[in-house]
């Protein structure tokens, strides 16, 4: 699904370049759901970033698919993302003047992409059927991030990248949160690269990863 080899990728501050990391390689396989522990400060968003076709790689080779993206015009790396990828983050990002249930139809309206679920389904699994005609700031953060959550099962995309997507909540909350993630991945069996400081939150993961001196370590 995902074979990431020999990436580097640097940023120039003042006249000099610093490394974010250096020949950084991952393979990733269909429908796994990987954890990547990473700390604060250390890349993990621009790694995202580079996955997504947001920013380009120094060098190295992305392949999603078996398609190289860093070969994609910005155009081709749009319809890409809207066709294969979904995103949770740690903010929330829903649309405040949209209902639950319109934030959530949004996806594969923008994108054309089919749906796996019915929203009323997807609310359903998140617990949240009853908040279906609410705004979001009618809801809590965690009722919040369960919407995110089933924003980004609403296509039927087979990736999704989580960036620190407990970050922003209480501990019983996180712990609602994976339990929906790991449910829903296997239901849909995507495959799911999830980036957290947290251990626990990175051991509900199949396979954990963590970075070490520009290598990802496996750690389970």
């Amino acid at each position: 699904m995902i074979k990431i080899k020999n990436i580097t990728k640097s940023f120039t501050q003042e006249k000099n370049k610093n490394f974010v990391y250096k020949n950084l390689s991952l393979e990733v396989n269909s429908g796994d759901f990987i954890a990547i522990i990473w700390k604060s400060g250390s890349g993990k968003s621009t790694l995202l970033n580079l996955l997504s076709g947001l920013v380009d790689v120094d060098c190295g080779s992305i392949l999603i698919d078996n398609k190289e993206i860093t070969q994609f015009s910005q155009d081709e790396m749009t319809k890409f993302r809207g066709k294969n990828m979904s995103f949770v983050f740690q903010q929330f990002h829903l649309i405040p003047n949209l209902t639950v249930e319109e934030n959530i139809e949004l996806v594969c309206e923008m994108n054309g992409t089919e749906s796996q679920f019915t929203v009323d389904e997807l609310l359903e699994k998140v617990w949240l059927l009853e908040k279906k005609e609410s705004y979001p700031y009618e809801l809590s953060w965690g009722e919040q991030q369960r919407v995110a959550i089933a924003r980004a099962f609403i296509a039927k995309t087979p990736l999704m990248l989580a960036d620190e997507p407990t970050g922003n909540l209480d501990e019983n909350n996180a712990k609602n949160i994976m339990e929906i993630l790991t449910n829903l991945h296997k239901e849909t069996k995507n495959t799911i690269l999830l980036i957290t400081h947290d251990h626990d939150i990175a051991n509900y993961a199949n396979k954990v990863y963590e970075l070490q001196e520009n290598n990802l370590v496996l750690q389970k």
